[in-house]
Order: C-alpha cells, then sequence, then structure tokens
C-alpha cells in the first residue's frame, strides 16, 4: 500500500478526502433508511477490507494470528456489510414498505 498512498493518494488529497466523506456519508444514509442496501453494503464492505489492509497490519516479523487481532475494529464492519448483501434486510427493514402503506400502492403496475 505504500507505493498507492506515496504515488496516489498524497498528490490528491483533498478531492480522495472528498470522496472518501461523502462515500461513508451516502452508505451511512443508504443504510439507515434500508434503500439500496446491498450497493451500500458492498461498496462499505470493500472501503472496509481497504481500511483493514493499509491500516491494520502489524509489521513484517509478527506472527500471523496477530493480524487478526488488530484487524477486529475493521473486520467486524466487513462481516456487518457482508451480512447486510446476504440477507434480506432491505425487505424487512426498510422504509419502502412504509411508502407503500402511505401512498396506498402495492408496489405493482397495472396495465
Amino acid at each position: 500500500m505504500v507505493p498507492v498512498l506515496r504515488d496516489f493518494v498524497v498528490p490528491h488529497g483533498t478531492a480522495i478526502a472528498f470522496l472518501v466523506a461523502y462515500g461513508e456519508l451516502a452508505i451511512g444514509i443508504a443504510l439507515v433508511l434500508g434503500l439500496l442496501v446491498r450497493p451500500a453494503s458492498i461498496c462499505g464492505g470493500i472501503y472496509m477490507l481497504a481500511l483493514l489492509f493499509s491500516s491494520d497490519y502489524p509489521g513484517p516479523r509478527a506472527v500471523f494470528w496477530q493480524y487478526f487481532g488488530a484487524s477486529l475494529s475493521h473486520s467486524v464492519f466487513a462481516l456487518c456489510f457482508g451480512a447486510f448483501v446476504a440477507g434480506r434486510s432491505d425487505a424487512v427493514l426498510s422504509v419502502r414498505p412504509l411508502l407503500r402503506r402511505w401512498t396506498g400502492t402495492s408496489g405493482l403496475t397495472s396495465a
């Protein structure tokens, strides 16, 4: 990750900071409202894996199991995003059923 951080991230730091901030905001709003849960969870999982691989490395001389102990702060969230991708959280905990009830439509279009 050092060459990527040095050659790409540092020269474009301001633009990447805005992308990260608005990306986190979009993922959070999508998950809270229950809209586009799977795409938001996939993006959140990719983001957590990027954080996991870039910031939780314990060093070259560390034992293999110490990597997992150091990565608990990000790997737990990556597993939560995986559960959102695999489950039906967009159908169960979502704003869509409330919107359908409020508007009186069943979500089916008639010809």
